[in-house]
């Protein structure tokens, strides 16, 4: 990558312990997650999801400052600043309407599935009845290949780009042979999670975007609407201040 010894000696001014001699690999690639989400320390999972972005970025063409830059602002806000592998379904009643359209979800379940204000965490079972609504039905069938009873909790979103929907676990398993069908579970882990965030990258086309700097695009190709929008240009602004 262009002008890697200086995005390192951009990330030592900030605080991270890394070498600075050109070769960006893993542990600078955590350094770079670390900050892009907004977290002063280099914990595991961004140890590990760094390691995978260095094994992985450069097979799907994410080889430029300006293309890494754009997919890590995206990974960041998918994963809440790389902070979790798993979906979380723990959404207050008026999250649940600002996020899932009508169409999606009523404004009914939203009240009675929503976190109260006040309340305590939504247990899982609240939080799978939630995921069954909002990518199940008729969208979850249409959009994510959803046709059985429990595909929405059971397909959420896992990995580096909170890959979601059985049509997408279906695609990383072609490609990759790990039977995520079968144990989705598997797109939990930081390696696969990031692998399958990279098939979902090439299949979309996102370095076109990228290359364009079109992070609305790109948004919606990756979220498919606009959800957090501004986070995602927040961190995109982080990850240029070092890369760019």
């Amino acid at each position: 990558m262009d002008n890697a010894a200086r995005a390192q000696q951009r990330l030592v001014s900030k605080g991270y312990a890394i070498a600075v001699d050109g070769d960006f690999g893993g542990k600078s690639y955590a350094a770079l997650m670390s900050f892009v989400g907004g977290q002063a320390q280099v914990n595991q999972l961004r140890t590990d999801l760094g390691n995978a972005a260095a094994k992985h970025f450069p097979g799907v063409g994410l080889d430029t400052p300006l293309r890494v830059a754009h997919a890590l602002a995206q990974q960041s806000v998918e994963t809440g600043g790389f902070s979790k592998m798993v979906e979380s379904l723990n959404y207050s009643q008026t999250g649940l309407r600002a996020t899932f359209s009508s169409k999606r979800i009523s404004d009914a379940d939203c009240q009675r599935l929503g976190r109260k204000p006040g309340a305590a965490a939504l247990s899982p079972s609240a939080q799978e009845e939630i995921a069954n609504i909002v990518y199940g039905g008729t969208f979850g069938k249409e959009q994510l290949g959803n046709d059985q009873p429990g595909d929405g909790w059971k397909y959420r979103g896992r990995g580096a780009k909170q890959t979601t929907g059985r049509f997408n676990y279906n695609d990383v398993m072609q490609v990759t042979g790990i039977d995520v069908i079968g144990n989705p579970d598997q797109l939990a882990d930081p390696d696969n999670g990031m692998r399958a965030a990279c098939i979902f990258w090439q299949k979309k086309n996102c370095n076109n975007f990228a290359d364009k700097d079109d992070i609305l695009g790109l948004t919606k190709a990756v979220n498919g609407g606009t959800n957090g929008l501004p986070e995602r240009k927040a961190a995109l602004a982080r990850a240029k201040a070092i890369l760019l």
